[in-house]
């Protein structure tokens, strides 16, 4: 029973960075559909609007489950970088994670809070949670480029896929931001606050190589089992 669930759990941390931006998409468009508050010359309103009047119970939806996901995708990744590498102290990846985790409380509370009920508490809620999930991929970007860097003796991290898919999300990130900035328009609203679900994508190639190596060692394991039970 116990080899079944840590089956389930590498397995769900190959898909849970895909469902993350999958409810994240479906949750801008579900939101952007129905009646919300937003001004109606607006064709892209901003995020914070669309979870207004009828889209606020959507919006709470979308952003709990993302929540949910989120936390089980770190807890995964720090996991993971327990297991496959000593050269970055433990301390210092748990000190990093927790950054991303107050980042998911701030989103609790932007989702719970809409814009019409509260809106100091809303955009505080807005701003932490970007501020830090912004932090928190800027110095795991570096992380990584440590590890490949010191690849030798960090052998599950020498794909220089890893550093590279991390920055281009980073820059992505900044890019947006700064556009979204200058022109207050929606669109770059939407991609800037996608990149750091983008970026979670970069996770599953080492989830998924996780979970093959755990699947691989259970059958061998199952095979000696058997070979005793023969003798």
């Amino acid at each position: 029973m116990a080899t079944l669930v840590v089956l389930i759990w590498v397995w769900l941390l190959t898909i849970l960075p895909f469902t993350t931006i999958v409810t994240f998409i479906l949750t801008i468009v579900t939101c952007s559909l129905v009646p919300n508050n937003a001004r109606e010359d607006e064709r892209f309103p901003q995020i914070s609007e669309l979870g207004t009047g009828d889209g606020h119970i959507y919006f709470l939806i979308g952003f709990v489950l993302m929540f949910i996901q989120f936390l089980l995708i770190l807890l995964g990744r720090i996991q993971y970088l327990f297991q496959s590498q000593y050269l970055i102290n433990r301390l210092l990846i748990c000190l990093l994670h927790s950054i991303a985790f107050i980042s998911s409380i701030f989103m609790l509370v932007m989702a719970i809070v809409s814009i019409d009920q509260n809106y100091q508490i809303h955009i505080i809620g807005a701003y932490g949670m970007f501020g830090c999930i912004s932090l928190y991929c800027f110095v795991h970007t570096l992380f990584i480029g440590y590890l490949y860097l010191n690849r030798i003796d960090a052998p599950q991290h020498a794909n220089v896929f890893y550093p590279i898919w991390f920055f281009i999300c980073c820059l992505l990130l900044i890019a947006f931001f700064i556009v979204w900035l200058i022109t207050a328009d929606g669109i770059p609203e939407y991609i800037a606050a996608a990149c750091p679900f983008l970026y979670l994508i970069g996770y599953v190639p080492q989830f998924y190589g996780q979970a093959r190596s755990r699947k691989s060692d259970e059958a061998l394991l199952g095979s000696v089992r058997f070979t005793n039970e023969e003798r």
